[in-house]
């Protein structure tokens, strides 16, 4: 064999050996096993036991990443989100404090018997914008809750006797408004419909504008407060007459003040006497001159 014919044959079979290497070399790094790094999501958890109506605040929680199947209720990712809302309900120490839990974002997951201590019941009544504050209540706020209502002013009928009284309204006095703080310092465990805007996450991007019209603004709101069944028999009283609009009227009040205010309630007479209010004279018109 010429030696021309052997070097040939010594290159091929040297690019077979190169060409086997390097296939063995891809299939093995095709078959090494791809390591896939764990997603995780940021919570925030309760460092203490925090009561219903505590002030939650950044100290209060700490940051952790957990599965995103391990997620309680609405996450809360950034502590810079907690502005002092009261907890709606009980959060254990190391437990996840969601949206729900301090009253922020969508009103749609409440669960209302969790924010009920023993012997409180959940007590609904209807606002209006005026009586409700132009919608501005929110869970977790403390109200109190002032009824006003026109009541016929009645006299002792001339033919009354002690055995058969009988009244009877007093002429020009049809609609006299009678006004009184009923109820004092009750917690609000959820209302229908809020102006308050949910706090959005530092990460979230804008929501492109999609043209639709915006919602039409609620005409009544239901609030629901924490009390007791005496208090839901004032409330269901003073709320009987449907055709009255806005006969309750809920005030707002600072977190921090439990004082119970004694009120003696106001009608005119009380008006006139303590305020001063004038009563307006009675004009009577000029006569025609006789003729002679």
């Amino acid at each position: 064999m010429k030696r021309s014919n052997r070097l040939v044959i010594l290159v091929g079979v040297l690019l077979a050996v190169l060409a086997f290497v390097g296939i063995v070399i891809l299939l093995g790094q095709g078959t090494s096993p791809q390591v896939v790094e764990k997603q995780t999501v940021d919570v925030l958890v309760a460092t203490q036991d925090i009561a219903i109506g505590d002030s939650v605040t950044p100290d209060l929680v700490e940051v952790k990443a957990v599965d995103p199947a391990a997620v309680s209720g609405t996450r809360i990712a950034d502590p810079s989100q907690l502005t002092g809302s009261p907890a709606l309900f009980p959060i254990g120490k190391g437990s996840q404090v969601s949206q729900e839990a301090v009253g922020i974002g969508t009103s749609g997951n409440f669960c209302i018997t969790c924010q009920l201590k023993p012997g409180e019941k959940a007590i609904a009544f209807q606002v209006e914008t005026v009586t409700g504050l132009d919608f501005l209540i929110q869970p977790g706020d403390h109200v109190d809750i002032v009824f006003a209502k026109s009541i016929p002013a009645v006299q002792e009928a001339i033919d009354s006797t002690d055995a058969h009284p009988r009244f009877e309204p007093i002429a020009g006095l049809e609609d006299t408004v009678s006004v009184k703080t009923l109820l004092q310092d009750k917690r609000v465990l959820y209302v229908s419909a809020t102006k308050i805007k949910p706090v959005a996450e530092p990460s979230a991007t804008p929501a492109p504008d999609s043209g639709t019209k915006a919602e039409a603004p609620p005409v009544t709101v239901i609030i629901i407060v924490a009390g007791t069944d005496s208090d839901a028999e004032v409330i269901k009283f003073a709320q009987s007459d449907q055709t009255t609009v806005g006969p309750l009227t809920a005030i707002l009040r600072a977190l921090a003040d439990t004082v119970v205010e004694d009120t003696t309630g106001i009608t005119l007479k009380i008006l006139i006497d303590r305020f001063g209010i004038p009563i307006p004279d009675l004009i009577q018109p000029g006569l025609p001159p006789v003729a002679p």
